[in-house]
């Protein structure tokens, strides 16, 4: 008779190595590539937050070139910043407080558009629109409005009582 033994809980590090290639792996299905996915959720769970491009390289296993790419587009986009210390000559990286809320606002943006070209669609159409092409301008519709709620919430400042 054999008995299973539970798994051993991982060990507190763990979990931010099972953060990031989780995050990783959705990287894809978001439209964002996995290195990049990786290096945003290790920015987002490192200690200490500000890391050097070696400490990125050798926590995520990735090459120089990847990490050198990587963080250049992040810093392009505003997501993370480059941080210098006056006794260190190496560059460390920082994720941009409230970095998240970029990508969010861009597809937002492309919601609104989605939008409009099926309200657009659906004025053409006339008689001829049918639920298919309503329930399409209904969908862009519905997660434009929730992402704008989102992201009205989450620049109202903490303490605030003005309504949503």
């Amino acid at each position: 008779m054999t008995t299973e033994r539970p798994e051993p809980k991982p060990a507190l590090a763990d979990w931010r190595a099972g953060f990031v290639e989780e995050l990783g792996a959705l990287g894809t299905e978001v439209g964002i590539p996995r290195a990049m996915m990786r290096v945003l959720a290790r920015m987002t769970v490192c200690e200490p937050a500000e890391q050097s491009a070696q400490q990125i390289q050798a926590a995520l296993r990735l090459s120089p070139a990847a990490v050198s790419g990587v963080t250049r587009q992040l810093i392009a986009a505003g997501t993370i910043e480059r941080v210098s210390r006056p006794s260190d000559r190496r560059i460390r990286c920082r994720l941009v407080s409230g970095s998240w809320e970029a990508p969010i606002r861009a597809k937002l943006r492309a919601l609104g558009r989605l939008c409009q070209v099926a309200e657009r669609g659906l004025a053409a159409a006339g008689d001829q629109a049918d639920a298919r092409l309503a329930g399409l301008r209904d969908s862009f519709a519905y997660f434009e409005d929730a992402l704008d709620r989102y992201v009205s919430r989450r620049q109202r400042p903490k303490g605030s009582t003005r309504p949503e």
